[in-house]
Parts: structure tokens; sequence; C-alpha cells
């Protein structure tokens, strides 16, 4: 009878729902949360933190890196921007989840495009609500009609490549092969964020709230492809 009760207890707590729908579901209540953080973020820079003094030092860093140009590390800067366009995510991550699929890895799929979604998602929103000019020095690159923060090349590249990391490591016995995965997992993203600051098409602290938004996004993610379903207690 107490076994019974309990089971009955467990699956009262953790309703049977379908994956795909319990997955939906965190990932609504994780961008709803990182969305009001980076909103708030944001806010909190442009009405009033960037008239001081850390307003100065973003601009600063932006006319520094631009006396350091030089062509080739103009190119360079591009090639950091064009690995993190919106092309390239989409191209990159179709491949690795169509990969998983195949191999009937869901949930290493349902990670990466939860990751994706939820980074996606609070962007559009954030650069709707958060109004910020871009760096007021010569950009290299056309100028998107989104608001400087936060770099979405950045934050889509901290959701892609790390996602893909967690996604992989748990797959690889090698411990130099895990080492490599995370540190491109790591570089990669870091890379385009230098770049997108170098090419002034973004100041430090937008940078700063793409490592928000991507390490919430990828928070998201992990929790919604483990979140404990009815089946998961029996």
């Amino acid at each position: 009878m107490m076994m019974a009760s309990e089971g009955t207890a467990v699956t009262h707590r953790f309703p049977d729902r379908h994956p795909v729908a319990s997955a939906a579901w965190v990932g609504l209540v994780g961008a709803t949360i990182v969305g009001i953080v980076l909103v708030g973020m944001g806010r909190s820079l442009t009405d009033g933190l960037l008239l001081g003094p850390l307003g100065h030092w973003d601009e600063s860093v932006n006319d520094w890196l631009v006396a350091q140009r030089a062509p080739p590390l103009n190119d360079i800067a591009h090639i950091g921007s064009l690995i993190a366009t919106t092309q390239s995510i989409i191209v990159v991550a179709a491949a690795c989840v169509a990969g998983f699929l195949v191999r009937r890895r869901f949930r290493e799929a349902g990670l990466m495009v939860v990751a994706l979604a939820v980074e996606a998602s609070v962007f559009l929103v954030t650069t709707l609500v958060v109004a910020r000019d871009r760096p007021t020095v010569p950009r290299l690159e056309p100028s998107p009609p989104t608001s400087s923060f936060p770099s979405g090349h950045t934050a889509a590249a901290i959701a892609l490549y790390v996602s893909l990391a967690l996604a992989l490591t748990p797959l690889v016995h090698r411990r130099w092969v895990r080492v490599a995965i995370w540190a491109l997992a790591i570089a990669i993203p870091a890379f385009v964020a230098l770049s997108r600051v170098y090419a002034g098409m973004h100041h430090v602290t937008d940078v700063a709230g793409s490592l928000v938004l991507g390490v919430g996004a990828l928070a998201t993610a992990v929790v919604a492809v483990s979140w404990p379903r009815a089946e998961d207690h029996t």
C-alpha cells in the first residue's frame, strides 16, 4: 500500500507529459527568466550606468581597438563575424541536430534546439526593448537594424558551440578529444566576441550581455532535456 501511495504521489508530482511538451514548457519559462534578467541589465546600462565612468571606458575600448586596426587583422575579424552569422549558425546547427537525430540521440538534439531557440527569442525581444546605439567609431561591416545590446553573433556562438560540446562530451571517451572539443567551444565564441568589438559593431558591455544570454540559454536547455517525467520515476 505504501509503495502504491508513493507511486501515485510521484505521478502526481511529475505529470505524464510528452518530452517535447516538457522541454517546450521549460524553454518558455527559462526564456522568460533570462529575458527579464537581460532586459534589466540592458536598461540599467542605457538608463544610468553608461552615463558615468563605465560608459566612458566602454567607448575607450572601441577607440583603442580602432587605433590597432590593420588589413590582416581586419580580415581575421571578418572571419570571426562570418562564422556566427545567422546563416552560418543555422547551417551548423541543422547539420549537428540532423546527425544526432539519425543516431537517435534525441536529448542531444533537443539540447541544441532549445539552447538556440531561447537565445534567438530572448535576443529579438531584448533588442526591441533596449535601444542602445552602436559604438561611435568607423565600423568595418554594415550595421544591422537591431540594437547594439547584446551581441547576437556572440550569444548565438555560445549557445551553439557550448551546447554541442555538452552534447558530445558524454559520447567521447578519449580525454584529449574532450579537451579539444571544449577548447574549441570556448575559443570560437571568444573569437567572435573580440571580432565584433574590434570591428566596431559592439561595445564590451554588449558582449557581457551576450555571455549572460548564452549561459542562460544553455542552463535552460540542460534543464529542459533532463526535466523529470512520470516514466523516469517508475
